[in-house]
């Protein structure tokens, strides 16, 4: 059933995508990715209503009746014909290709981001048929935006339960429009779009950092980075194809809405996307009445505005609404700033209206470098990324004949650097203000931040290229320059990185304790509810295993505690993720840990943290010497291992006055 509603999701956009082609005169290819993420955007508008199975109901049973309509006006062959261009042919190939390489494969999750938000939420709404934020689980980032999930959703609609490899399939078809709307430019001409095709697909592997003879996760992730670059450069690919035709305003309209529910960060994207497309519009028309066109450009960009304040706003509301958390809010809960106060406090200290911080010195001098100490691709660092996006929209320059098209490529390129100097601006503010000194100061995980920006700058830049190839004056320069940049582009896959494993081949061992936790959780979810709440015992775990029992118990998990006992004067603790217990005897200055991350506590400090939270299970995944000699027989429980067995233990915890003990649960007892 999850290859067939694959089937039907592909069957539906190829339907939308044929009509649509056929009303308004324009390649077929250009329409996936508006359809896509217009449905995305579609499911999220029921999803506020709490309605979102009749969201995807009425989406497939549009594109139905659309195919009914076909059938008794015999227009069938027709739409079919609509659909036998080059760009939307490579993309039908494409997502089949990768529907059936992962039926097969079954790839898992693997990444730890996907467990704690990307991966974790789509399951939530694709098993509850709800928005995230309101499902029960154990996601703690319940006000991330909803988009990928949704597209997750979609693809899924008609399955029984969640599949992991079909989210990796919705993805990748999703990557597939992006390639598509950049590819379908050259029109007619089967080579040039291929060749252009080839180059898109590789475009995610030239960025990311050399890791010859890794596993590669590209193609294998659910987490937002690479949809938000393909999808930023999309739009702007679609624009550059679709100016002049009345289809380009609602598509836009649409696809701003789409990249604002992406990620947080889709906000910015979105509002870089409407600058720099009305900044080309305005050049284009500057010529006939100036004011006149200013005027209607401004009209342009608030009509883009408008949808991207309401999709920001409204998902800010609809999060505070049902979870009470302030999606708006920067920083940690004991340093939090709202957006503008953090805009405004950074541009004080970065124009030197006040005195800046160490802090933020110190990461300034790292931002400012970084284009050149940090690699975001292949080559090195940001400038060799800027400086392959500027040859490609030179090249597209000299081959187009004197006019509005090498207008549009200067303008393009001249703002499209100054909006990534400002964004790197804007993650300055954001490594300040939102990250921890040690994780700020290492600027971690710049190259997700920064790196889908030079992803669609670099997609939309061959876009202009392959505009050239269309209708330039110098058609054969444009056509060699993209057969030169496939082969560079294989050249440098296969000389720097070059993986042992990727999406073709994942070794199934990586998912050994995966498979694992999966198996133990089986055999104690029938015992389970979701009001259940149940602590984790898992002696040595460095939260790997503490992520996956969150993503397959059926459950609740509980927070933990960390630091020097529980309940005290003078004990210092805060609430984990995970804990591993160990004897104040084993621990102080001067001896080294025994384990990671450790909780130093005594049984009674354990009482007293489970009489304060009131966690109704305990589940032991791996003992030890001091879980089954001290802990265990201060409970009750007098026959603990000491170290993991081949079935979990699942005790429940009895709350009696002051007393607390566990007992055996019945399902999830010692065997």
């Amino acid at each position: 059933m999850v290859v067939l509603s694959g089937i039907l999701a592909l069957l539906a956009v190829a339907i939308y995508a044929g009509v649509l082609s056929q009303r308004f005169e324009v390649d077929a290819a250009l329409f996936p990715l508006p359809i896509i993420g217009g449905g995305a955007v579609w499911l999220c508008l029921w999803g506020f209503l709490n309605a979102l199975p009749l969201g995807g109901w009425l989406f497939y049973l549009g594109a139905a009746a659309l195919l009914a309509a076909a059938i008794a006006k015999k227009q069938t062959g027709v739409l079919f014909e609509r659909l036998k261009t080059p760009g939307f042919l490579v993309f039908f190939a494409a997502s089949i290709a990768f529907l059936l390489l992962f039926a097969v494969t079954k790839p898992e999750f693997a990444q730890w981001d996907e467990f704690t938000l990307w991966g974790s939420a789509a399951k939530l709404t694709k098993l509850q048929n709800v928005l995230h934020p309101v499902a029960q689980g154990n996601l703690l980032a319940k006000a991330a935006t909803p988009g990928m999930m949704l597209v997750v959703y979609l693809f899924q609609f008609f399955s029984s339960g969640f599949s992991e490899w079909s989210a990796y399939f919705a993805y990748n078809t999703l990557f597939a429009a992006g390639v598509a709307a950049m590819a379908a430019m050259p029109l007619k001409r089967w080579a040039s779009t291929i060749v252009l095709a080839g180059c898109g697909f590789l475009l995610p592997y030239f960025f990311t950092a050399p890791t010859v003879g890794g596993l590669s996760t590209v193609y294998l992730s659910t987490l937002g980075d690479v949809p938000l670059g393909f999808v930023f450069g999309g739009t702007l690919c679609l624009y550059f194809a679709l100016k002049d035709k009345k289809i380009c305003w609602p598509i836009l309209v649409v696809m701003v809405s789409f990249l604002t529910l992406i990620k947080d960060m889709g906000l910015a994207y979105s509002c870089i996307a409407i600058g720099l497309i009305a900044l080309d519009w305005l050049v284009a028309h500057w010529h006939n009445k100036p004011m006149k066109q200013l005027a209607k450009t401004l009209a342009i960009g608030v009509g883009l505005v408008i949808p991207v304040g309401v999709f920001y706003l409204g998902w800010s509301r609809y999060v505070a609404a049902v979870s009470g958390l302030n999606k708006a809010a920067v920083g940690s809960e004991d340093s939090a700033i709202d957006p503008v106060g953090m805009l405004v406090q950074g541009m004080a200290q970065l124009l030197g209206l006040s005195e800046p911080t160490e802090k933020f010195s110190q990461i300034k001098s790292l931002m400012l470098h970084s284009p050149v100490s940090v690699a975001v691709c292949l080559l090195g660092g940001g400038v060799m990324a800027l400086a392959v996006i500027w040859i490609v929209l030179a090249v597209a320059f000299a081959a187009q004949p004197k006019g509005q098209e090498r207008s549009r490529i200067v303008i393009f390129a001249v703002f499209g650097t100054l909006a990534l100097m400002a964004f790197l601006v804007f993650h300055l503010f954001l490594y300040v203000y939102n990250f921890k000194d040690q994780e700020a100061l290492q600027l971690k995980d710049y190259i997700r931040y920064i790196g889908p920006y030079y992803m669609g700058f670099l997609l939309a830049a061959m876009a202009l290229l392959a505009r050239a190839i269309q209708g330039g004056r110098w058609q054969s320069v444009a056509r060699t320059a993209s057969v030169g940049m496939l082969a560079a582009l294989c050249g440098l896959f296969v000389w720097r990185g070059m993986p042992t494993a990727g999406f073709w081949n994942y070794p199934h061992v990586a998912y050994s304790i995966r498979d694992d936790v999966k198996e133990r959780c089986e055999q104690v979810n029938q015992a389970l509810d979701w009001q259940d709440t149940v602590l984790l015992i898992s002696q040595g775990d460095d939260a790997t295993r503490w992520n996956y029992f969150g993503y397959d118990l059926n459950a609740t998990l509980a927070r933990g505690f960390g630091g020097f006992g529980y309940g005290h004067e003078g004990d210092y603790n805060w609430d984990t993720t995970h804990m591993n217990i160990v004897s104040p005897q084993d621990a102080g200055e001067g001896k080294e840990e025994v384990y990671p991350y450790q909780t130093v506590a005594t049984a009674e400090d354990l009482k007293f943290f489970l009489q304060d939270k009131q966690y109704t299970h305990i589940l032991i995944d791996k003992s030890d010497d001091y879980i089954a000699d001290v802990i265990g027989p201060a409970f009750g429980i007098t026959d603990l291992p000491n170290q993991r067995t081949d079935r979990v233990i699942l005790l429940r915890v009895v709350y009696q006055g002051d007393s607390v003990t566990w007992q055996y649960e019945q399902g999830g007892e010692q065997q």
